[in-house]
């Protein structure tokens, strides 16, 4: 089996920005990229990393100009000339060693692209569309980091993005209200006689409203259901940190459920306590042996994540990566270690209303 030992650079040159821009920006992401192997866990994080700094630029940086400025570092990324920013020679190292679309990347900053516009989106299937291009994105980028090429894989890992997404809005319901920001589909509001725009001028919460939280919370359940088997089929020691991203924002729509879905008034947050339970059983179902493979998973593609796929058609097939086996309690370890560092600091500074990756 082919290891890419020789190929792949020494990614321990590639750490300090980016893990400092994760562990910042997502806790629960960020922990689960710790449990890849070694030689993917810092790829993982530059991806991340750059999604959430082109976040921050979109948000913080002036709109329609940060878009312009997005689109021209990522020209000089893929150039082979990127920006002497650390983030973006970074990101350049991974789009060259894991062969990395354009159109994935392009796809992200089209989703920021409209945010700016303030788009809002009137049934489920547009906001898939969106959720596709600012999460969907990001999962085919770490499938491909895996070394994943199965087109049927990779649409398995675009849907696990959208899940993830719909589970954010959901969450998220109240702060971007107060942000003027409307994820919801509008048409479900109508279905409820509520008129959308004037429900964000004075945001509240009641029994409609919580049946659409319930309703977008079902959706992303069905796509963490999709996403299931095709977590089965990635090398093994992949498994582990995938299963626990799936598991710990699945578990935030389990959280909003017991708040009888009213996010407008509260955040669900997943205790320290809870996520290390998960982890823990992330590694148990990295371990059950494998009964599906590629040929077995669901071929229905969600409509909205075809032109993600297309892509991938074009790469050459390549074996699945081989790492070294990790000992268990050590990795176990380090990221109780890593969850108790940042319960402390959130104590201690105000929670960015942001997240990731919107």
């Amino acid at each position: 089996m082919e290891t890419y030992e020789k190929k792949d650079p020494d990614w321990t040159r590639y750490k300090a920005d980016s893990k400092r821009i994760m562990a910042v920006g997502s806790k629960s992401f960020f922990a689960a990229s710790r449990l890849f192997p070694e030689r993917l866990s810092t790829p993982a994080t530059i991806i991340y990393a750059y999604c959430r700094l082109a976040d921050d630029l979109v948000d913080y940086g002036g709109g329609f100009r940060a878009i312009d400025e997005l689109n021209d570092r990522l020209d000089a990324i893929y150039s082979g000339k990127p920006k002497n920013l650390g983030v973006d020679r970074d990101f350049a190292q991974v789009v060259k060693t894991f062969k990395i679309p354009i159109e994935y990347p392009k796809a992200l900053i089209e989703g920021f692209l409209w945010d700016v516009q303030g788009r809002k989106y009137q049934n489920i299937d547009q906001l898939c569309d969106y959720s596709a291009r600012v999460a969907g994105s990001v999962g085919a980028m770490i499938a491909l980091v895996m070394r994943v090429r199965d087109t049927e894989v990779i649409a398995r890992a675009c849907e696990l993005g959208i899940a993830m997404q719909l589970t954010n809005i959901a969450r998220d319901v109240g702060e971007d209200a107060k942000m003027g920001r409307l994820y919801l589909p509008t048409d479900w509001f109508f279905e409820e006689k509520i008129d959308p725009e004037n429900w964000l001028k004075n945001p509240g919460s009641s029994i409609k409203i919580k049946r659409i939280i319930k309703k977008l919370l079902s959706e992303a359940d069905k796509y963490y259901q999709r996403s299931d088997e095709a977590i089965t089929v990635l090398p093994r020691d992949c498994r582990r940190a995938i299963y626990a991203a799936r598991l710990i924002y699945a578990e935030i729509g389990h959280k909003i459920e017991e708040m009888d879905h009213d996010s407008v008034n509260n955040r669900a947050v997943v205790a320290f306590q809870r996520k290390l339970i998960l982890i823990l059983l992330s590694y148990y179902k990295s371990l059950l042996p494998n009964f599906y493979s590629s040929k077995s998973l669901q071929k229905n593609a969600l409509e909205s994540i075809k032109f993600l796929i297309e892509p991938v058609k074009n790469l050459s097939k390549h074996h699945r990566c081989s790492t070294r086996p990790l000992n268990f309690f050590q990795r176990v370890n380090w990221v109780i270690d890593l969850f108790v560092r940042l319960e402390a600091r959130d104590r201690y500074q105000l929670a960015d209303p942001r997240h990731p990756p919107r």
